[in-house]
């Protein structure tokens, strides 16, 4: 898988990142403190993982990634580059290049999302996302929704099975009391009604034709 499909990858599916925002990161977005990196996309900047981050500083010391202009005059530090010298990557081929290699950026966005809010009060995940606070707090909804009728489901399925057993053990306690209030009644209804079910040929094998 391409460098950049697998570091634009990993901030979609860990951080619910936009293509249209993860497009224009510049090397000037990521910064090192205390062996930490950091990627300033909030406020206070978001912590990376070591392993995205080795994927990040790849993409800054990678010369093929980053197109001069003219002659010496560096471009602008795009992490993702587009074809054209001194612009980011395209909005449709960049999405593009990421679902061939099998990452659908809107699902992997929203399930992002949806998991963040469940660890992280949306205030806070507004501020290291760089999102409106509405946003965050509108997917906390959309988060508590999912568990809600996860948990509704659940509630009506365990409901139908106790009603079920309810209903077994009632009968069954039915014909427990049936049989000690009059246990010759209930032996010659069983015994009838297993005559009936014999068959034709044999319910007369015991008597002799004159």
């Amino acid at each position: 898988m391409p460098l950049d499909v697998r570091a634009a990858g990993a901030l979609v599916l860990l951080f619910g990142l936009q293509t249209s925002r993860i497009r224009f990161l510049r090397s000037e977005h990521l910064h090192q403190r205390d062996e930490e990196t950091y990627l300033d996309i909030g406020t206070p900047a978001l912590p990376i993982p070591p392993k995205l981050a080795a994927l990040l500083r790849q993409l800054v010391d990678d010369p093929a990634q980053q197109p001069r202009i003219a002659g010496d005059h560096p471009g602008p530090g795009w992490l993702f580059p587009g074809l054209l010298p001194g612009r980011p990557a395209g909005p449709s081929g960049f999405s593009r290049k990421l679902l061939e290699h099998g990452i659908d950026a809107r699902p992997a966005r929203n399930g992002a999302l949806v998991a963040l809010v469940a660890d992280i009060p949306p205030p806070i995940l507004a501020d290291l996302l760089g999102l409106h606070v509405n946003t965050a707090v509108r997917w906390a909804g959309v988060a508590r929704r999912d568990w809600t009728d996860y948990l509704a489901a659940r509630a009506a399925a365990a409901a139908e099975d106790l009603q079920a057993q309810t209903r077994r053990d009632l009968a069954q306690r039915s014909l427990a009391s049936l049989e000690e209030g009059m246990p010759g009644q209930v032996r010659s209804v069983r015994w009838t009604a297993g005559q009936h079910d014999e068959p034709a040929g044999q319910r007369g094998s015991g008597h002799t034709t004159a």
